[in-house]
């Protein structure tokens, strides 16, 4: 499929990428609804909890009368700067963007609304939120507070445990391990480590490795999402590791499966409302494009379930 916005230039990479684009696009050019195109830009679309969340969106805006396309960013804040030259180019009439990077995200965000685009920030935490029309995020301190919940209950209140948190510079992070701690922190659990790491299974994997080499008693792993933990459980099968727990948050696909095996040390999730945040978000955009009252710069926080 070539880019609707650039023709020659391919827009998808990858067949399964391609697939879903093509169905979400149904082969329609940006300007063809009468309400004008609505984008709706994610990192990528080859995690399951955003492939869910933009078909959410993508849903929303086709029923409220909007076309729809999905740019993706790969987290690189580059292209995620070319692809808001390109919706501006485009005349989107507006976006619901979960950005790549919480600060330096700010120049596309900016660069968009300069344009006189509305701009309602899905999921991701801005370090700016203001930069937004609206932003519509998972309540994270919530997420770390079930997880912690579920941590306590499968491992018990007394003893040691280690922390593998997001990014350092990840708002989102630091705020699900303030949520961990309000919970751990009032217990008799002592933490005997605590690493950061980008959101990544291979990671996650490596630091249990070495935590568990030098702390081999430890009850488990409290981490910043599902990647990290399903990381940190496959170092505890690989080491041998009986009887630990490891929590994670997202309610990713691959988090699921592990659960419904019963014999991963990957006990609980919190589940984020990803297809609520992409209904809400578009929800709130049309309200933005129609002249409503809104609370501009809000950030509305929706609540995640403990999966276990």
């Amino acid at each position: 499929m070539t880019n609707p916005f650039r023709p020659g230039r391919p827009f998808w990479k990858g067949a399964a990428v391609g697939l879903l684009a093509a169905a979400l696009l149904g082969g329609a050019p940006a300007h063809a609804a009468g309400k004008g195109t609505i984008a709706v830009i994610v990192p990528t679309l080859q995690i399951t909890v955003l492939q869910t969340e933009s078909q959410a969106a993508v849903a929303e805006a086709k029923a409220l009368g909007y076309n729809a396309i999905v740019l993706t960013h790969d987290f690189n804040t580059a292209k995620e700067l070319n692809d808001a030259e390109e919706i501006i180019a485009e005349k989107v009439v507006g976006a619901a963007w979960n950005v790549a990077d919480p600060a330096a995200s700010a120049v596309a965000v900016q660069k968009v609304r300069a344009a006189g685009i509305p701009v309602i920030n899905m999921d991701r935490v801005l370090t700016q939120p203001q930069i937004a029309n609206y932003s519509v995020e998972s309540d994270n301190f919530q997420c770390g507070a079930l997880a912690a919940q579920a941590f306590v209950a499968d491992a018990g209140t007394k003893g040691t445990y280690a922390e593998i948190a997001g990014p350092p510079h990840d708002a989102m992070a630091a705020t699900r391990s303030a949520g961990y701690h309000s919970v751990l922190d009032k217990t008799e659990l002592k933490m005997v480590a605590q690493q950061s790491a980008p959101y990544d299974r291979t990671r996650g994997f490596e630091l249990a490795g070495s935590i568990l080499q030098a702390h081999p008693d430890i009850l488990g792993f409290v981490t910043g999402n599902d990647s990290i933990g399903l990381g940190a459980a496959a170092a505890i099968k690989t080491q041998g590791g009986k009887n630990m727990t490891v929590v994670g948050i997202d309610g990713g696909a691959d988090a699921v499966a592990a659960l419904k095996t019963g014999d991963s040390a990957f006990r609980a999730t919190a589940a984020q409302p990803v297809a609520d945040i992409g209904t809400v978000a578009v929800k709130t955009l049309n309200i933005v494009l129609t002249g409503q009252k809104y609370d501009q710069g809000k950030v509305e926080l929706l609540p995640c379930t403990l999966m276990k």
